[in-house]
């Protein structure tokens, strides 16, 4: 029997473990076996997800929810040999509220939690009454509880913090890990521990700044 050809570049890496990040917060497995999809507003992610996986597919345009307007960028591709090792390392079909642990080797960590800081992460700014300085606060949400319990551990345990917390939003079946200023500023730093790794620009460009204090 003939062996079952990948065209989709798989090897542990930085930037490998990062895309993985992308596809545990913004990717979907359809239900066919075969076909991963990788949606965005931003089309930066969206390029570097093609290069990184060295794929040759066409970047499409999507509507989501009730609106017509096509503002998402979307990567479709099919693979059943990529299909099958992303269910193998712990990624479902409507992953969504069923997604638990990832296996990601622990050196490659950050960059997979940096991938999915860049998909469904947020970095606020608030001031404390009783402090001079502005409060940094790092978020990253997700429909399902079990997966952000399992990053709070494995942060803490890599990390060497000891904060973080999760929390319902209001009005809302999504649920938001959070951490204080300190955990946030450990946190960026062993994210963005090289220039040259893949991460979306915009949330790149806060990070340094909040990091130097501006």
């Amino acid at each position: 029997m003939r062996k079952r050809e990948s065209n989709t570049y798989s090897v542990w890496s930085p930037e490998f473990a990062y895309v993985i990040g992308l596809i545990a917060s913004d990717g979907n497995l359809s239900s066919s076996g075969r076909h991963i999809n990788i949606t965005s507003k931003d089309l930066e992610i969206i390029k570097m997800a093609k290069k990184i996986l060295r794929l040759k597919n066409k970047i499409g345009r999507k509507a989501r929810g009730y609106s017509k307007e096509k503002k998402y960028f979307v990567l479709q591709f099919g693979d059943m040999n990529f299909y099958e090792f992303l269910i193998s390392i712990g990624l479902t079909p409507k992953k969504s509220k069923t997604i638990k642990e990832v296996a990601v080797p622990d050196e490659f960590f950050r960059d997979f939690l940096r991938g999915c800081f860049d998909g469904d992460g947020s970095l606020g700014t608030f001031w404390h009454p009783e402090s001079q300085f502005p409060q940094v606060r790092l978020r990253i949400a997700s429909a399902s509880p079990a997966f952000l319990i399992w990053i709070l551990g494995v942060v803490k345990r890599l990390f060497m913090i000891k904060g973080g917390h999760i929390h319902t939003l209001k009005n809302k079946s999504v649920q938001m890990l959070s951490f204080g200023k300190a955990d946030s500023t450990r946190i960026l730093q062993l994210m963005y521990y090289e220039k040259s790794l893949p991460a979306l620009s915009r949330k790149r460009k806060i990070a340094m700044k909040l990091l130097r204090g501006e």
